[in-house]
């Protein structure tokens, strides 16, 4: 099994993918539309959020360090704002505002475990 910095790495770069389909999906849709009829499809947004919290949940189970509050509270607030944005429609939310907050909570959770325990 990978190590834990190897997973946090790979929560981060997932995370990250979170924020760049976010950003970039508006430059896509305008460049290429063919590219932004996947982009903009659900199953996508299920698919990073769920990679992303996987990853973030094998820290937490395999590392002591991923149970300290210092990364459990930014990694599970940006889990329970990315899975918000699943939802955002729904609920008259702002999708993409949800989406960058919480990957961006994860990934600094995620940075910050690796500085300090590496």
């Amino acid at each position: 099994m990978p190590s834990s910095s190897t997973i946090d790495r790979a929560a981060i770069a997932l995370s990250f993918a979170c924020v760049a389909h976010c950003v970039a999906l508006p430059v896509i849709a305008i460049a290429a539309p063919l590219l932004s009829t996947t982009a903009e499809a659900e199953w996508v947004h299920w698919l990073l959020t769920a990679l992303a919290i996987g990853a973030s949940a094998i820290v937490m189970a395999k590392a002591h360090s991923g149970r300290e509050p210092s990364f459990l509270v930014p990694a599970l607030s940006g889990i329970g704002l990315m899975l918000a944005a699943l939802f955002a429609e729904h609920w008259g939310l702002n999708e993409t505002i949800l989406t960058l907050s919480g990957g961006l909570l994860m990934a600094a959770a995620h940075i910050f475990r690796l500085i300090r325990h590496t």
